[in-house]
């Protein structure tokens, strides 16, 4: 037996068959008409023309129907009565369901027929455990001089003493240099006795530059964080392998006998509040695919401007024009400036230079990596299952 379903159809099919996994998905673009056995044991929502009746493939022992059945293994179970639940198509045929903790689902089905679907409930799923974001050292670059180096003809901090430039050319930028040398034995008032070079001091060398903080690479940061998804419960659906008219009436199936915790259970999508009969021996359960709707995120790792970042460099000071006669060499930075004092004083200044700029690098504060989104089960491919009385123990 068979029908021409319309693609539209099947393109709903497709959705409820991709998410049980009980057959081939079609999709959207497919031909306006395609051929499927509706009566296959595949077929989701087969139609009732295809569940068994009383005719001539009845069980030939009128007087006990039930035997072929139970010589199988299985019971006769009556067709689900859904006159009084809500709109919708239950599964006519039960199958043999699993239910129970979740780390304890069975790793496979006892029946020939196979696994049909595994399906969840009672989500945990916390906010997503973001790793802490770090930053890589800051990068900077220093050059440059001190804007203002002078010699003073008196110690450092005296007062109302003379005092000469000392500076570089314009736009100096630390080469050796002659400019604003100074002879051996200069007074300062001339004639006055007082040698002009008795200290020198100099201002701070400029800040750094294009100072930033790149985001520390690592797998683990690069991942983003850990999602945990747990589930309380779960249920795991076999298909059967019996002739279900072996039970030779048309208002019961030949379904295998199941053993606590299995069940047998028929199932609708969607969410319902109430049971056929006689599948209302407990309440209706909602089921779940394992994932669920997710939102989960962490946000992304960033670092603040350097601070505290500073340059350091040395100036060198000489006898000679040339630079060849070096009688000082001091660190200086971006801090501050300072003052030193010649010795001994008068002596010839005569070439300077500032040299092995560094930079010391600041420090960088890291953000983002906070927890964003949920995780919610997924209502639109919920099921609800609803069960008949399980036998506890073998009769």
């Amino acid at each position: 037996m068979s029908t021409r379903l319309p693609s539209g159809l099947l393109c709903g099919i497709g959705i409820a068959i991709g998410t049980f996994g009980v057959a081939t998905v079609y999709g959207c673009n497919a031909p306006p008409e395609t051929w499927l056995d509706k009566c296959d044991p595949a077929f989701p929502f087969p139609p009732p023309d295809c569940l068994p009746d009383a005719g001539s493939d009845a069980d030939a022992d009128a007087s006990d129907p039930q035997a072929a059945c139970e010589a199988q293994g299985g019971e006769c179970v009556e067709i689900p009565d859904d006159s009084e639940t809500p709109a919708g198509f239950w599964s006519p045929v039960p199958w043999a369901v699993w239910i129970g903790p979740a780390p304890d689902i069975p790793k496979g089905c006892p029946f020939v027929g196979g696994e049909q679907f595994k399906l969840y409930a009672g989500l945990t799923a916390p906010p997503m455990q973001c790793d802490p974001c770090k930053c890589q050292d800051a990068t900077g670059q220093c050059s440059g001089v001190p804007g203002e180096i002078t010699i003073g003809a008196g110690m450092c901090g005296a007062v109302g003493v003379p005092s000469l430039p000392f500076d570089g050319p314009g736009g100096w930028d630390g080469t050796c240099t002659d400019a604003n040398a100074l002879p051996a034995g200069a007074q300062c008032p001339p004639g006055s006795g007082v040698p002009c070079a008795q200290s020198i001091t100099f201002s701070a060398l400029p800040p750094p530059v294009n100072e930033k903080c790149d985001v520390k690479p690592s797998p683990i940061i690069k991942a983003g964080g850990t999602r945990i998804t747990e589930w309380e419960t779960s249920a795991l659906a076999c298909r059967s392998s019996l002739d279900t008219s072996l039970c030779g009436s048309g208002d019961k199936l030949c379904v295998p006998k199941v053993l606590y915790p299995y069940r047998q259970c028929i199932w609708q999508k969607g969410k319902h509040t109430k049971c056929p009969k006689p599948y209302n021996w407990e309440l209706p359960r909602t089921m779940y695919p394992f994932q669920p709707k997710e939102s989960r995120d962490c946000t992304a790792c960033t670092c603040g401007p350097p601070q505290g970042g500073t340059c350091n460099a040395t100036l060198r000071l000489f006898d000679d024009g040339a630079c060849s006669s070096e009688f000082m060499k001091r660190p200086i930075s971006s801090v501050s400036g300072a003052c030193d004092v010649i010795f001994p004083a008068g002596r010839a200044m005569g070439g300077k230079a500032v040299t092995d700029h560094a930079y010391i690098a600041g420090m960088c504060e890291a953000g983002g990596g906070e927890p964003i989104g949920e995780a919610v089960e997924d209502d639109e491919n919920a099921v609800t299952l609803c069960c008949r009385e399980s036998y506890i123990f073998e009769e």
